[in-house]
């Protein structure tokens, strides 16, 4: 609960896009106000506002020695990324497949079953609950997205890597608004809300670990909320259809 309430103690907190940003930071870090590089931040919105981040600027943060040195811990420690390669690889098993590629192959699968084999899968499973949950979260998911499931997970932590590369000068700015401006246009198409945004995101990180959810799940899922009512957020204050460009 301590967890919780700090983080929407934070959303609250936190400014009003391209507000309450000194001249200095606006210098440094050009916060993006409003149009295509405004939306496609806000795509990284969970993982933002869970660490506490800005969705209003290129890097997550100012980038000085201490939050350099954090970026790349968190780099190291979630994604084994170390090097500009290492980040590239990772950026491109994302775009090829990520874990939407496992979670559609399942969905496949159990939509193709009549409910006597559905059932019959399930009791298979019964003693691994986790592997329960994960089927029929799947199963769900996947009638209702289709081929879209799941592209918000990868391609929304993908602009999130490009966000992180660039603070620790793995990426230029150049190179990474070469890269984040695809994926948003492939999130955008792909959906018709942030709604149905924010939904395939959270289903994806179900999908990568039932223990994550279980630990903070409840913090992601008011996040969301927080996203699509207040005022203040990024998302709504950057309609869906906002033009991204080609």
């Amino acid at each position: 609960m301590k967890a919780l309430n700090a983080v929407l103690a934070g959303l609250v907190a936190l400014p009003l896009i391209g507000a309450g940003t000194s001249q200095a930071a606006r210098t440094r870090h050009p916060v993006f106000t409003q149009g295509a590089k405004a939306w496609a931040l806000a795509t990284t919105a969970f993982l933002s506002y869970y660490n506490r981040d800005h969705v209003d600027m290129l890097t997550p943060n100012a980038r000085n020695e201490t939050n350099v040195a954090e970026t790349l811990g968190l780099l190291r420690d979630w994604w084994g990324i170390d090097s500009r390669a290492e980040l590239f690889h990772s950026l491109d098993f994302l775009e090829s497949g990520g874990h939407r590629a496992d979670f559609q192959k399942m969905g496949r699968s159990l939509v193709a079953m009549n409910d006597a084999q559905y059932r019959a899968a399930l009791s298979s499973q019964k003693s691994h609950p986790e592997r329960v949950r994960v089927m029929k979260l799947t199963r769900d998911h996947f009638r209702v997205s289709r081929a879209n499931s799941l592209i918000a997970w990868d391609y929304g932590r993908y602009v999130m890597l490009c966000r992180w590369g660039y603070m620790v000068g793995f990426l230029t700015e150049d190179e990474a608004w070469a890269r984040i401006m695809p994926a948003a246009r492939t999130i955008q198409s792909s959906f018709h809300s942030w709604a149905e945004f924010g939904d395939d995101y959270l289903v994806g990180r179900e999908f990568w670990s039932t223990d994550q959810m279980d630990r903070n799940g409840t913090i992601y899922r008011d996040i969301e909320k927080w996203l699509l009512t207040a005022p203040r957020s990024p998302w709504k204050q950057l309609p869906w259809r906002t033009v991204l460009g080609s």
